[in-house]
């Protein structure tokens, strides 16, 4: 039986109830929770949506926020596997949110998996069909998919804005998250959820996005878990005011608009104008130190305290970081070990022969460029203030003492998608690929069909393993804990930094805190980006 029409604090909705294997689940889509932030709420923080008489027919998604066209929309593995079906419609007004639900009345209690989309700070949108939230709907797991301001949208920051705002501007794409968490603890009850027990997670930068909402006065006592794919927000230092003002004002300058326009002009400006018209034009795009909601500089900071209000699942993908910088994507880093080694050497300098390196990590020409990159998923190089393993490792050894009580959990994705033939040596070549950036999506949600997208030949391994990730998932939703009946064993990171590779097979790994561990700890320590190591390395 699905849920039916559901009350809001706005009005009366209805959704679309699912048939077949999702017979039960319904979707509620384009759920207004802001009013349009168009005209003279451009640039405001959100207020309220309008009330509506009778039953508003949520069959339909909102527009995607304006944004632009090119980037990842158009680059692979991307516009292949996510994006084949065309652009959807943009417009200003996007605050809109997504509810999948499987209850069958509004007293289930089911608990909440709020989701926030990736694409960098200026692309991307809450429906994409990797995250289609059905599988875990069906899976006892209340889904909602948010949409919020990207871009010059969420993000400016200009003189004006602050001496208009009380001295401060920016964070417009936070104070929208925080407007979507205020709606589902005053809504989420009619849909059969529960609004003290909440998930916020999201996939690259919506890493961001749901650790900034946990870090908020807003979160406590309602989400209890944090999920964060490619990438634990850990080690990270949010820029200043007086920078993104700076930022912004040069960017202005750069399409063309006098960044001194009174900011009434600028809320006039078609929005379209407000894009760049060319790729070489950088859109900056992140959240400010304002002191308030955004409450500390540093992230580690905001974490020692609210780490012991949350459990923690988190992970990276195998491939989609590499060892040396400036690596783009579809490059290889490493033809030769001699020449890893001797790359290896200058960037360890003493900790290369302390740590024996030559003899700890064994690469020949053939693995080399695989073996480097696993080594950047384990946190070393380029890609250091992004986590890894270690780094999320010490993170969950951390948090033994730190937050004892609460759990964390920490996976390496090293399934490679299938690909056809005529993929090889193309941008989607597998061999260059790996698990790429956001691949983990598919298993995650269990999204994969036959059909969807239709150049993957999913294969029955895939259809296994998505269904063992999303079960994962839906566990520690649930629980704060992704272990079940007929799934691995999956360990706790805790001491010995312990972490599940999801493949075939699934392989959990359980006597970390390795040599190599502590040369990639030693190594962050050293460019000083790894919390609390010093004081607590004796735990």
């Amino acid at each position: 039986m699905s849920i039916g029409i559901v009350k809001t604090k706005y009005g009366l909705v209805s959704g679309v109830e699912c048939t077949g294997e999702y017979a039960g689940v319904t979707m509620f889509k384009g759920i207004p929770y802001a009013a349009p932030p168009i005209r003279e709420l451009r640039w405001r923080p959100p207020v309220d949506p309008d009330a509506w008489e009778g039953i508003r027919e949520c069959d339909s998604y909102g527009p995607v926020c304006i944004q632009p066209t090119g980037g990842d929309l158009n680059a692979e593995p991307w516009a292949t596997d996510f994006y084949y079906a065309g652009s959807r419609p943009m417009a200003e007004d996007c605050l809109y949110l997504n509810v999948t639900t499987g209850a069958g009345s509004s007293s289930e209690k089911r608990p909440v998996f709020m989701w926030f989309h990736g694409g960098g700070s200026d692309h991307g949108y809450s429906y994409e069909r990797e995250f289609d939230p059905r599988e875990l709907a069906k899976k006892g797991v209340i889904v909602v998919s948010v949409a919020q301001r990207l871009s010059i949208f969420g993000y400016m920051a200009v003189p004006q804005l602050s001496a208009e705002q009380g001295g401060k501007s920016g964070n417009y794409i936070l104070m929208d998250d925080m407007k979507t968490l205020e709606w589902v603890i005053d809504n989420i009850e009619g849909f059969g959820g529960d609004p003290c027990c909440i998930t916020v997670g999201g996939q690259s930068v919506g890493n961001g996005k749901a650790i900034s909402l946990a870090f908020t006065p807003l979160a406590k006592g309602h989400i209890k878990r944090v999920i964060n794919q490619s990438g634990l927000p850990w080690i990270r230092t949010y820029k200043t005011l007086s920078d993104g003002e700076t930022e912004w004002t040069e960017y202005l300058s750069s399409i063309g608009i006098d960044p001194s326009t009174p900011i009434e002009e600028l809320r006039g400006i078609d929005p379209y104008r407000l894009l760049p018209r060319d790729s070489s034009v950088r859109l900056p795009g992140s959240l400010l130190y304002d002191g308030d909601l955004v409450p500390d500089m540093h992230t580690e900071d905001s974490m020692d305290k609210v780490t012991s209000e949350y459990d923690f699942l988190a992970g990276s993908n195998l491939g989609e970081s590499h060892l040396k910088p400036g690596v783009k994507r579809g490059e290889i880093g490493f033809t030769k070990a001699s020449e890893f080694y001797a790359y290896c050497r200058e960037l360890l300098g003493p900790l290369y022969d302390k740590y024996d390196f030559e003899n700890l990590v064994k690469v020949t020409d053939e693995n080399v460029d695989r073996e480097s990159r696993r080594l950047a998923s384990f946190g070393l190089g380029a890609s250091e203030r992004i986590g890894g393993l270690t780094v999320n490792g010490w993170f969950g050894k951390w948090r033994t003492k730190a937050a004892p009580g609460k759990k964390t959990f920490n996976y390496l994705f090293s399934r490679i998608t299938p690909t056809r033939p005529q993929d090889a040596n193309t941008d989607r070549d597998r061999d260059v690929l790996m698990s790429w950036h956001s691949s983990e999506l598919w298993y995650t949600f269990h999204s994969l069909q036959t059909s969807v997208p239709p150049a993957r030949p999913w294969e029955n391994i895939d259809f296994e393993l998505a269904d063992v990730m999303s079960s994962f998932w839906a566990n520690f939703i649930k629980t704060g804990d992704p272990n079940g009946d007929g799934l691995p064993f999956w360990p706790e990171s805790g001491e010995r930094f312990a972490y599940m590779e999801l493949d075939d097979p699934c392989r959990p790994f359980e006597n970390g805190n390795s040599r190599l561990d502590q040369l990639i700890m030693d190594f962050l320590d050293r460019r000083g980006v790894l919390p609390h190591y010093r004081e607590w390395s004796a735990l």
